[in-house]
């Protein structure tokens, strides 16, 4: 007996919450604001809490909530709380608010003295969250004292500050008079570049990115866009762009630039394999500072037993335009579905990127041999200007579940060609993770057309073919053409039109299943132009490095089953 009694005394006592609820009454738009707010609801489930404490909030509840509903801008609200029992009655009667009677925002100092003062009063005026007739809100009026400084911190004048801030508000008559005085401070420039972790590269390729050069006003976005450019750079792994404020001196703030390097040469040795063409092997090397100007040369071989690609690069690293400019050199050799092709390029290319865009302008050197089983040998050449532009937008690279990505091409060819062609090409992909149901929608199109002449002078690369991997699945890689009837050599067409519709269904973070549905063809134009259709099921791995996709489909056309595997998005 007494071993029981000593086991029930060791026992923890277990605290409980008072027991009580709320009746609030109130309007519907300041219901959320008083539950989320008030002790009664934010302390209703502490264990901690008395029935001393609870009366003591009770009593103090009026003037809470009538704190909070000045923030609103009711500042004549009537508030009752009663109790009964285990039931706490709250009757909340707000009243009419305060209403924004006059706004007067002043500036001083040297932004008086500069050409676009009209301007920052303007910029100041566009996100004023608290014009005349407003309803007074105190989170509009902090977020209107923060735009008030914002064009000043960003532009010219990051030493700015409110001098003077005030709201007369009248009760009697709900007017509130609201008064900003913005001081601009002095007008800062940038000083000199103190560049810290430069060992293998010139300083000039750091200088060089920059839009602007000392002496320059102070501009918060130049800062962010050097930032972004030279974290894009292949000399370096990491970047730190901060003013030196400590060493603020004669209005002139230095600009300090800390960098991580890259090594100054890489040699890649690889192995890969696709269900297109088959085993391969690459051999790749690149050299970050030749002549120990920075610029970047790479050499890359590929090896497939149906394809064989040489590439040789030169890159010189972008400048304070915010260009970039590369010179490329490829020779390429394909034997594929009854067709051979040797085919040399030489392009120049004016590169731009800006956060999640590039921009890309061309001009390209092509000569180019086609052997077509059955068919008399094609023999092309031509001088191609380009510009494509593409944007990212997702909210992961990796395991895109979220955002779109958008990529569109035109290039044509008048002189030194041996026909003038136009060529068009856009494709586009959506992901969509609905918040309803699990797993991911995915939708992918692509769009191109060539006008031309004579179509069997326009460049074999220029024309258009679908099939495999990233087009419809089902078929053989770059199948879907114009094919030779006698022979059943596949060459390109004019007109390409591929879709697909994708759902992928998350088994663990790292793995989904996917069923889907693809469709599409090339053809020499849109009348001769025939739907291919493809369905099957995949399981997709979201491997640190990129995703792996592994999928078997049915081809409706030849009634055959494929599987493909592929690295990477297939976009």
């Amino acid at each position: 007996m007494y071993r029981v009694l000593f086991l029930l005394a060791c026992l923890p006592l277990t605290a409980h919450a008072l027991d009580y609820r709320v009746e609030l009454e109130a309007p519907s738009e300041l219901d959320a604001l008083l539950r989320g707010n008030l002790d009664l609801y934010t302390l209703q489930q502490d264990e901690g809490l008395t029935a001393q404490d609870l009366d003591s909030i009770v009593a103090g509840t009026p003037a809470e909530a009538r704190a909070l509903l000045e923030t609103e801008g009711y500042f004549d609200s009537e508030v009752k709380v009663s109790r009964d029992g285990d039931t706490v009655r709250v009757r909340v009667q707000p009243g009419a608010p305060v209403i924004v009677s006059a706004v007067d925002v002043t500036l001083q100092g040297p932004v008086r003295q500069q050409a676009d003062y009209s301007r920052f009063l303007s910029r100041v005026m566009e996100d004023w969250a608290l014009p005349e007739g407003a309803v007074f809100r105190q989170d509009d009026w902090d977020n209107s004292k923060k735009a008030a400084l914002r064009p000043f911190l960003l532009d010219r004048f990051p030493q700015a500050r409110l001098t003077a801030a005030q709201v007369r508000i009248d009760p009697a008559s709900r007017q509130a008079r609201v008064t900003l005085t913005v001081d601009s401070g002095p007008l800062i420039r940038f000083g000199d570049f103190r560049i810290d972790g430069l060992q293998r590269y010139p300083a000039s390729i750091v200088s060089g990115m920059a839009d602007f050069a000392p002496g320059a006003p102070y501009s918060q976005p130049s800062l962010v866009a050097l930032q972004a450019a030279l974290e894009s750079d292949p000399h370096f792994t990491g970047v730190v762009v901060a003013p030196l404020w400590e060493q603020l001196h004669d209005d002139t703030v230095p600009l300090g630039i800390t960098l991580s390097e890259q090594q100054r040469q890489k040699l890649e040795v690889g192995l890969n394999y696709s269900t297109g063409d088959g085993a391969g092997t690459r051999l790749g090397y690149e050299h970050y500072n030749l002549l120990r100007r920075g610029y970047t040369g790479s050499v890359a071989y590929d090896w497939k037993k149906s394809r064989q690609q040489l590439d040789l690069g030169l890159g010189f690293s972008r400048g304070g335009d915010g260009y970039a400019h590369s010179l490329n050199l490829q020779q390429r050799h394909a034997e594929q579905n009854l067709t051979v092709t040797d085919a040399t390029e030489l392009g120049l290319f004016r590169i731009r990127q800006r956060d999640n865009i590039e921009a890309r302008f061309g001009v390209e050197y092509l000569i180019e041999r086609e052997q077509i089983e059955g068919e008399a040998t094609r023999d092309n050449k031509a001088l191609v200007l380009s510009y494509g532009w593409a944007k990212r937008a997702v909210d992961n690279p990796l395991r895109p579940a979220a955002g779109y990505l958008l990529e569109g091409h035109v290039s044509g060819a008048g002189l030194a060609a041996d026909t003038r062609f136009l060529r068009g090409y856009g494709r586009g992909a959506l992901y969509w993770s609905p918040s309803f149901m699990r797993g991911t929608w995915l939708t992918r199109l692509e769009l191109g057309q060539v006008w031309a002449d004579d179509a069997l002078q326009v460049p074999a690369s220029r024309l258009f073919k679908a099939g495999g991997v990233g087009s419809v699945r089902g078929y053989d890689y770059q199948s879907l053409g114009i094919v030779n009837p006698d022979s059943g050599a596949v060459t390109g067409g004019r007109v390409l039109a591929t879709a697909t519709l994708e759902y992928q269904y998350p088994l663990t973070p790292a793995w989904r299943l996917a069923a889907f549905v693809d469709a599409g063809d090339a053809a020499d134009s849109w009348q001769s132009w025939r739907l291919a259709r493809a369905q099957g099921v995949g399981v997709r791995w979201l491997s640190p490095l990129a995703p792996l996709a592994f999928d078997i489909a049915y081809g409706a056309r030849d009634q055959r089953w494929r599987w493909n595997l592929n690295l990477g998005l297939a976009f």
